[in-house]
């Protein structure tokens, strides 16, 4: 039996776009703490601050995108984000005071949360059914090489003060995002979907009850993984292991190079829980090597554990909050995925960073390791619970 072909122009070109925005977002994560401190001199609490407006700015917008993208031409939506995403990034330049930079956030994260929605969903969409989970999985390794080029980028720039040039190397990248966008080809895109009909506002435009179960365990797991984007590198200071936690990423992101194509499509073969609960293993155990670190080995193993752990399972994750809906309503589960995962970063770090303080950064891991377990109880309920239903309205289905 041929498998349905998943490596066509389009999917290539979306996945592309994906690289690219992200490539863009991290360069500027990398590079904007150092620009706002050495170059207009603001504290650190401006800092924070700038960062917190774009990401609540993201998170608010997409539920909105969600539902646009499921009534309306998902490439207009796509090719006005990337022009939009472009001129915000052009004006980084020019924001050279507080008020200016923090209204010119707030723009660049409603567009960062309407494009990143539609991308996601025209990815789903381009994706064969039978090969979602390995599609999906590949599209995302997308997000983690520019993770890894991103900050490599990024400081390589701030170190010889050169914003300006990373500023404009952004600008470049976002351009390239017009042109994908541009050329890309949406199957049974039309304008506007007839199966959508304009009426009253509905917040069940904005959320789906079917998808909220798998997007709470999301919002969990990120949570979690707060841990190590906003904290390892000062608990890795505090060991004297700073160049360990540099490395760490490194680590990470190549063992989900090395693992995501294989998880991807053995769930689509032998079914999403196959993957899941062994990945929530492994992305315990790494968190409890953190808690216990006293090694660069240590910080090392536990990056690559956490690679395979947290990094399959994400995209697992995305594939059953997608698959949970109607085809007409994946652009309203995709924001519901991304929001789950960035209100788990921001909230995750917020209380986990209040936790530190008090009890040590280590402790923060140790945290880790109970959210991961909660997050595997509440899936093996709803499993459970779906396996049950569809039982009862079909005895002849055993396996979800």
């Amino acid at each position: 039996m041929n498998k349905e072909k998943l490596w066509t122009k389009d999917f290539i070109s979306i996945t592309g776009i994906s690289f690219f925005i992200f490539l863009a977002f991290y360069v500027l994560i990398t590079v904007l703490p150092l620009y706002l401190v050495g170059t207009l001199h603001l504290g650190t609490d401006k800092v924070g601050l700038v960062f917190t407006v774009f990401l609540l700015a993201a998170i608010l917008i997409r539920p909105f995108a969600g539902e646009w993208v499921s009534k309306y031409s998902q490439k207009k939506i796509l090719i006005y984000s990337a022009v939009a995403f472009f001129i915000a990034t052009m004006l980084y330049p020019f924001a050279t005071n507080i008020g200016v930079l923090l209204i010119l956030r707030v723009l660049h994260g409603i567009t960062f949360g309407i494009i990143t929605t539609v991308k996601g969903t025209i990815c789903a969409e381009l994706i064969p059914a039978s090969r979602r989970g390995e599609g999906l999985s590949y599209f995302s390794l997308a997000m983690c090489l520019a993770m890894v080029f991103g900050p490599y980028i990024g400081l390589n720039f701030a170190n010889i003060d050169a914003y300006n040039i990373a500023f404009i190397t952004c600008m470049v990248i976002s351009a390239v995002n017009i042109v994908l966008a541009l050329v890309i080809r949406i199957p049974q895109d039309s304008g506007v979907n007839s199966s959508s009909e304009k009426g009253e506002f509905s917040w069940n435009d904005l959320f789906d009850k079917k998808a909220a179960p798998f997007a709470f365990a999301t919002f969990i797991l990120a949570c979690a993984y707060s841990g190590i984007s906003a904290f390892l590198p000062l608990y890795a200071k505090g060991l004297g292991l700073v160049s360990a936690a540099s490395y760490f990423f490194i680590i990470y992101a190549v063992f989900i190079l090395i693992s995501r194509p294989f998880t991807g499509r053995w769930s689509d073969q032998w079914g999403a829980k196959v993957i899941i609960y062994p990945c929530l293993l492994l992305f315990a155990l790494g968190m409890f090597l953190l808690s216990q670190a006293h090694s660069s080995a240590m910080i090392l193993l536990a990056g690559a554990i956490i690679g395979i752990g947290y990094g399959s399972v994400t995209p697992v994750f995305q594939t059953q909050i997608i698959s949970s809906v109607e085809p007409h309503r994946v652009g309203i589960a995709n924001s519901l995925f991304f929001n789950s995962m960035d209100a788990g970063m921001a909230l995750g770090a917020y209380i986990l960073g209040t936790v530190a303080g008090i009890a040590g950064y280590g402790s923060i891991y140790e945290i880790g390791v109970v959210l991961i377990i909660i997050a595997g109880l509440q899936y093996f309920v709803l499993t459970q619970k779906k396996e049950l239903l569809r039982t009862q309205s079909d005895p002849s289905v055993l396996n979800n």
